[in-house]
Order: structure tokens, then sequence, then C-alpha cells
């Protein structure tokens, strides 16, 4: 996918420069919160009737600022792949973390959760990050189906020698439809996708 719309490139622009934005937001927020906890640290020997219900709220502020920035790297992630560098190759590894943050609320609506596990090295592809986030999201898409009530959709990450592979597991229950797999397929070279009845593997050539 070497050429990109003017269009998607304004837009990943734009996008990529209000996430920026939002990072310095979060920011104003997690400090104004953290100069709260340290007021009620240094007056922690102090009771008042609402001291309780502030810890809390304090506690909650500080994991919706960590996810709110968790998401917004992601997002922001996304907005800067028509990026030159990022069009013909890109790190698997990141993109496949940037991907399961990016379908967690997907995947989140339909029941289930996503586990993502991946080594902590680099896993360089001559493919680029829009391509592969594009067709790792429909794969998800496609293996969390029309639903479960409760379920853990599984993906893992493997480095290999000629490809990296991508694994991802349907939740328990869950029978994603066989005709699917050719959709996803004609997102990739042929012989890239492969669905045995109980995982899908996406597989991304190694960058030489």
């Amino acid at each position: 996918m070497s050429e990109i719309p003017k269009e998607a490139r304004f837009m990943g622009a734009v996008t990529a420069q209000n996430m920026h934005e939002m990072q310095n937001i979060l920011a104003i927020i997690r400090e104004s919160a953290g100069l709260m906890g340290d007021i009620l640290k240094v007056n922690s020997r102090v009771d008042f009737k609402h001291k309780p219900n502030m810890e809390r709220t304090l506690e909650n502020i500080t994991f919706q600022v960590d996810r709110g920035k968790g998401l917004l790297d992601a997002t922001s992630r996304l907005a800067h792949t028509p990026d030159a560098d990022l069009l013909e190759s890109c790190d698997l590894t990141a993109y496949s973390k940037t991907l399961a943050q990016l379908a967690d609320r997907y995947v989140r609506l339909k029941g289930a959760a996503l586990t993502l596990t991946a080594p902590p090295n680099a896993l360089p592809v001559s493919m680029g990050a829009l391509q592969v986030l594009m067709s790792g999201y429909r794969a998800l898409q496609w293996a969390v189906g029309t639903g479960t009530k409760e379920g853990v959709l599984r993906v893992d990450l493997a480095g290999g020698t000629d490809f990296h592979v991508l694994t991802i597991c349907p939740p328990d229950g869950v029978s994603p439809d066989p005709d699917g797999v050719t959709a996803l397929g004609a997102m990739l070279a042929p012989g890239r996708v492969e669905w045995d009845g109980s995982r899908l593997r996406l597989f991304f050539p190694v960058q030489s």
C-alpha cells in the first residue's frame, strides 16, 4: 500500500496534531490530580466527611488518565500511518499493540476481552503500518463474530524466519463465518491467511 490518497494524509496529519494536544490536556489533568493528592497526604491526619470519596475520585482520575493516554498513543500511531517512513515497512510488535488498543472497545462491546501476547523485541516487516492495522482490525472483527456473553479473544505474535505470524483465537463458543476468510485473504497477498477452524493466522513478510 504505497499510494495514500491526499485526503487520508490530510486526515492523518490533523488527527495527529489534535492527539498531541489532547496529550497536553491529559497532562494538565494528571498534574492537577497529583496536586490534590499531595494536599491530602500533607493533611493526612485531618479527617473530614468527604475525604474517602475524594481519595477514590483521585484514584479513578489517575486510572482514566492512564487509560486515555494509551488510547491517544494508539490513535496517534494510526494517524501517522500515512507518513512516508511507514508506507512500506513497520515494526509488527509495536503495531500489534496499537491494534489491540484500537480494537479493545469493539471487542468489549461484543462481550469479550482481548488479550495480546507479544515478544519484547521489534519484528520489522515489509508491509506498511496502515495495511497491518487494517487487516488486523478486520480479522479481529471477524473473529469475535456476532458476539458472546463472555469470553476471551486471544492474540499471539511470534517471530519467524520468512514471516512473522499473528495468531488470533476466537472466544469459546464463537464460530466465525468461514466465508469471511476469503475477504480477509484479499487484504493480504495470496497464502498469507490461514484458518484451521480454531485459529486464524496472518503471515507478514520479514523485512530483509
